[in-house]
């Protein structure tokens, strides 16, 4: 897996292929009507009844289609170019952005690009591909972002305010934030276990260390195997931190009926691709208040389906390492642990 661009940071923001089957679709069935309105006329149809409907389907189609092949967002590092429906093109660069806005009135979901001056460069849908990218080149690159009274609930808007809050950490600090997160999350679970006593179930809560390779093989969560080796003294270069929990009945795991473990997976810290100029990756830890809010509702989701469908127990063997703690040891942890050993090695020696 690449984590650094080879030729800069290049990507487009384009109308998504929603547009283009939409136009084609149109053109193609309004077309279809006409040419069988030809060809078995009908005496009671036909005149401005029959051709300002199809001429507006026809229209609607070639706008969708103008909009799949012209309208963009090019960006090439510090460089953007916005080509508008007619094919009008406006260039700017990284530095004349000003600042950005996502939504607008009721529910027009859209994101404006305004310049030092407050004057508007472009603006994009909210569903547009590349958006999401677009998004992480502006948070990476610091540039202000507002938010509109815009409706917060698809998944594009969800998604965008997820990486607005993100932050980036350095291998240093990894530790530091796992361990301060795993006191805070840890008794979330705990206490779901209290409030619903009546499953007799328990959490089995850690951190498991991923290289990205690791989590693009398909397999069920328990069957991913990791090949960061534990304490280590360095952060590779392809990295993830997953926060993971396991449901367990006494010593075994609670499956549905196909087999599949009752578990949450929630990316926390992952090393990918940086969108900021003259940076090549870049740690993100994901905000700790979303994850908490996430959890909070998924868990009390849980409780109300379980009830619902039939599970059983078995002995399953997880086969990655769930810890309290993640990242690279500290040098003073390895200090005192080789102190330590020493320590034994000589009551060893002394005692025999």
């Amino acid at each position: 897996m690449e984590l650094e661009w080879k030729d800069g940071i290049k990507f487009q923001v384009r109308e998504n292929r929603a547009a283009l089957i939409c136009g084609a679709v149109a053109m193609i069935l309004s077309v279809y009507i006409f040419i069988m309105w030809i060809l078995h006329p009908s005496d009671k149809g036909g005149g401005v009844f029959l051709y300002l409907p199809l001429l507006c389907m026809f229209i609607f189609g070639v706008m969708c289609l103008v909009m799949y092949f012209q309208r963009r967002l090019t960006v090439d590092e510090m460089r953007l170019c916005y080509v508008n429906l007619l094919g009008k093109r406006k260039e700017f660069t990284l530095d004349e952005i000003g600042y950005c806005k996502i939504g607008g009135r009721g529910a027009d979901n859209r994101i404006v690009l305004y310049n030092l001056l407050g004057e508007k460069l472009c603006k994009l849908a909210i569903d547009m591909s590349g958006i999401e990218e677009l998004h992480q080149y502006l948070a990476d690159n610091q540039i202000k972002v507002e938010w509109g009274p815009a409706k917060m609930n698809s998944e594009a808007m969800l998604l965008l305010e997820a990486i607005q809050k993100e932050s980036a950490v350095c291998e240093e600090e990894i530790r530091k934030y796992a361990e301060i997160f795993y006191r805070e999350v840890e008794p979330v679970f705990r206490e779901w276990e209290k409030r619903h006593q009546k499953f007799q179930a328990e959490w089995e809560v850690g951190f498991a260390e991923y290289s990205l390779e690791d989590m693009d093989i398909k397999c069920r969560s328990r069957e991913r195997t990791s090949s960061i080796e534990t304490n280590m003294k360095t952060i590779p270069v392809s990295y993830a931190c997953v926060l993971e929990a396991y449901l367990k009945c006494g010593e075994e795991y609670i499956v549905n009926r196909k087999g599949e473990e009752i578990n949450i997976i929630i990316p926390y810290m992952v090393r990918s691709k940086s969108y900021r100029i003259g940076e090549g990756t870049r740690i993100r830890k994901t905000d700790e208040q979303n994850i908490a809010d996430w959890l909070a509702v998924h868990l009390e989701g849980l409780a109300k389906e379980l009830p619902r469908h039939k599970y059983h127990t078995e002995a399953l063997t997880i086969r990655h390492r769930l810890g309290k703690t993640a990242g690279a040891e500290k040098p003073q942890n390895a200090e005192a642990k080789k102190q330590q050993n020493t320590e034994a090695k000589m009551q060893q020696n002394t005692e025999e």
